[in-house]
């Protein structure tokens, strides 16, 4: 998979700022209409949901710099919007909280921007909705170093998913094959699948990770191979997701239903050398077997449990 020019992503990366910034109105010097910036607003949301209530918690959350945000409070006290007062446990630290006045003011600006928002949207269909929210959901994922907040689980899948994953898996793992061929394979595995899932085949399955229940970060698909064997299809993890144990969640949700199936193996063929695929495989005791002059089958044994 090649490089994209880093030149072009960099005015990419900018041309959508200013594209954004033009709809959500922060070029402007005030917030809709709001006698305050848009840092300011952000301020005073942080102390209005209980989310900071020191000043080095706002410089947490908001990554401000202390001297800027000690000007914005000191202002902020001026007009009576915040209230400092010492904390009795640290000496060292004040206690900030957001008057009631104040506080009305952050919740009438709350509710004209989610008006302004809806109006937004109202232009979309639901379908489009659901595509615009997953899309910003990339976007986050793809521009956050870690996940620090919420938990990764594992679903069934739905609608969309599988047109997702045959995108994902071509962009992640084209390798030296084009990516028409890429998509002709995972396009193939996924109307295989579709087609077993709708005919009620027994002994399959799917499963979709998701983050904090809104980004979709990782997937496999648990198909049979023949009567003992099942086969791992278009596993993968995103980039930003990984070396958190979700692969290895994935790799066991597909071995336990094979086990639980009553498989007596579980194979994975990789047309290609994968280095991230293969590590995750011996990590998770599986097993290569060379199948043609480049293919590879990892292939792992499931015990069975003999019942008199």
């Amino acid at each position: 998979m090649g490089c994209p020019d880093p030149s072009r992503a960099v005015e990419a990366v900018r041309r959508f700022n200013r594209f954004y910034a033009r709809h959500t109105g922060a070029l402007h010097e005030r917030l809709h209409k709001s006698n305050f910036s848009l840092t300011e607003v952000r301020i005073l949301h942080e102390l209005a949901q209980g989310r900071a209530t020191t000043a080095a918690d706002l410089s947490r959350n908001l990554g401000l710099d202390t001297g800027y945000l000690s000007r914005l409070i000191n202002n902020f006290q001026k007009l009576g919007l915040v209230v400092r007062r010492k904390n009795e446990s640290d000496g060292r630290a004040h206690l900030l909280r957001i008057t009631p006045e104040a506080k009305a003011q952050v919740d009438a600006l709350d509710l004209h921007v989610s008006v302004e928002t809806a109006s937004l949207l109202k232009r979309l269909t639901p379908a489009e909705i659901d595509h615009l929210c997953m899309a910003m959901a990339d976007v986050e994922r793809l521009l956050s170093p870690t996940y620090s907040e919420g938990e990764t689980r594992l679903r069934v899948p739905r609608g969309g998913d599988f047109g997702w994953m045959i995108e994902r898996h071509v962009h992640l793992y084209s390798g030296e094959k084009s990516k028409l061929f890429s998509e002709a394979h995972a396009a193939k595995s996924v109307s295989r699948f579709l087609a077993d899932m709708q005919a009620n085949t027994p002994r399959i399955a799917c499963w979709v990770a998701e983050h904090a229940n809104t980004t979709r970060v990782g997937a496999a698909i648990l198909a049979a191979e023949s009567k003992t064997q099942a086969r791992i299809e278009l596993l993968f993890v995103e980039p930003g997701a990984r070396r958190r144990g979700l692969g290895e969640q994935l790799v066991a949700a597909c071995t336990n239903f094979a086990h639980g199936a009553r498989y007596e193996q579980v194979i994975c063929r990789l047309a290609e050398p994968q280095e991230d695929l293969c590590a995750l495989f011996l990590r998770t005791g599986f097993t290569p077997v060379q199948e043609g002059p480049t293919g590879i089958v990892w292939q792992r044994e499931l015990q069975q449990v003999l019942v008199d």
